[in-house]
């Protein structure tokens, strides 16, 4: 089965004043779903409903937007799709683990927001956008986004640069828990923003995609996350494959790397840290004890994991000597995604993995602006597997929605009719290639 029969129709039929109230409404859908991706560094704001029901704030603007999004989008939710499959059999893991989980309640908190909420938002903007203004508007919310993200953070590593208060060992960082998260969120975005620099056929969209780009790269930067680093400069090398100036780009990278650590003694610190095995900022040693604990853990539960929410409690009888960490996730993202969902679970994950990687290379023969962000979509996988090697992508509510919301965006580009600004609908697009189902 193809791609495109997977999808569906690509855009409603009707005429009249039904139609012109369904367009009013799914714009509207629209719209709620660029504030509600905008919002979300606000998850951080908490709330108890009657004292009891915890939520947070982005939970409030994207419960509305997906509420609104079923209403305007009825009969046009393309429930089966390239990421159907793996995406249910992930969240039946996550629902088992729910019920395995040594605190239910906390499990089910993370169920909602790591896997039911950012489905149901992939399924209703793949509905939606159809059309590059609309995929456009929607970008635009996770690009706000991650300029409040980036802003933030930069606005503070600026002032306690100033006032001689920034180090490099332990940097500064707001809105998140650690400096890690500002890369873990960042950096699959600047995959997107990139491919759209370098291949979108509008300069506006180049403009807005180089701005963004500078701002959320100087806070990847200034996070002094290594593994961030990392994720960076292997998006860049691996979006910059698909242009004529691979290995040029692969050059520069390089340069750029080595010029940093010779000229910035805060670089060195921060790499040659790792290579002090008694300094407490030494994370390759605490990262080493970690896994083994986890592993320890799994040959005892190699099915279940740990449960979602249970890591830190369900790892204590198996804790090797000399652990001292307290993580509430491995810090791997093969790890992760075992002890969360269990075995189940990562294969669920490595499914989709496999899916999008093959959806989006059959996007590459779209047309260019779809081609653009399927590129985009295969370096947002780059930065998750990469950083993911050390650290805990998708397991925060930003990061979760920011991943499904791109998967529905492509989604609905491949499935519906690209419309360029003041243009006339072109012809549908060939199918692609068939895709396991």
């Amino acid at each position: 089965m193809s791609v495109a029969d997977q999808l569906g129709p690509g855009s409603p039929s009707g005429s009249g004043s039904s139609s012109r109230w369904g367009a009013r409404l799914e714009w509207a859908a629209v719209g709620a779903l660029s504030v509600a991706l905008a919002a979300s560094p606000s998850y951080v704001v908490k709330y108890l409903i009657d004292g009891q029901l915890p939520t947070d704030l982005l939970e409030i603007f994207l419960g509305a937007a997906i509420l609104v999004a079923l209403v305007a989008t009825r009969g046009l939710v393309p429930w089966r799709n390239p990421y159907t499959w793996p995406a249910a059999l992930l969240l039946a893991a996550a629902t088992i683990e729910v019920v395995v989980s040594p605190s239910v309640r906390e499990a089910l908190g993370l169920w909602k927001d790591y896997f039911v909420e950012p489905m149901l938002a992939a399924l209703v903007i793949a509905a939606l956008a159809r059309t590059r203004a609309r995929a456009r508007l929607l970008l635009a919310g996770l690009g706000i986004a991650g300029l409040i993200a980036a802003g933030a953070n930069l606005g503070n590593d600026l002032a306690l640069l100033t006032q001689h208060g920034f180090h490099v060992l332990t940097p500064p960082v707001v809105i998140y828990d650690s400096p890690n998260a500002i890369p873990l969120y960042l950096v699959p975005l600047d995959a997107i923003a990139l491919a759209l620099l370098l291949f979108s056929d509008d300069w506006r969209e180049r403009l807005a995609c180089g701005l963004f780009l500078v701002v959320t790269a100087a806070a990847v930067l200034l996070s002094f996350s290594r593994a961030g680093w990392i994720a960076l400069a292997a998006v860049v090398v691996f979006v910059a494959l698909f242009t004529a100036y691979r290995w040029q780009t692969v050059l520069a990278v390089v340069g750029v790397a080595i010029v940093a650590v010779v000229s910035s003694p805060g670089v060195r610190q921060r790499i040659l840290v790792e290579f002090s095995v008694g300094s407490r900022h030494n994370s390759a040693s605490t990262r080493i004890e970690l896994w083994r604990s986890t592993l320890n853990l799994l040959r005892h539960h190699p099915l279940t994991g740990s449960g979602l929410a249970g890591f830190k409690q369900a790892l204590l009888p198996y804790q090797v000597k000399g652990y001292v960490t307290g993580s509430i996730y491995p810090h791997d993202i093969i790890l992760n995604f075992w002890v969360e969902t269990g075995l189940l679970g990562l294969i669920a994950f490595a499914w989709l993995v496999a899916a999008v990687a093959r959806t989006s290379f059959g996007g590459l023969r779209r047309d260019r602006w779809t081609r653009a962000l399927c590129i985009g979509v295969l370096g947002l996988l780059v930065a998750v597997l990469v950083h993911g090697a050390v650290d805990v992508p998708y397991f925060k509510n930003d990061q979760a929605l920011a991943f499904w919301a791109i998967l529905g965006l492509q989604l609905g580009l491949l499935r519906g009719t690209l419309v360029p600004p003041g243009s006339a609908p072109q012809a549908p697009a060939p199918q692609l290639a068939t895709t396991a189902s």
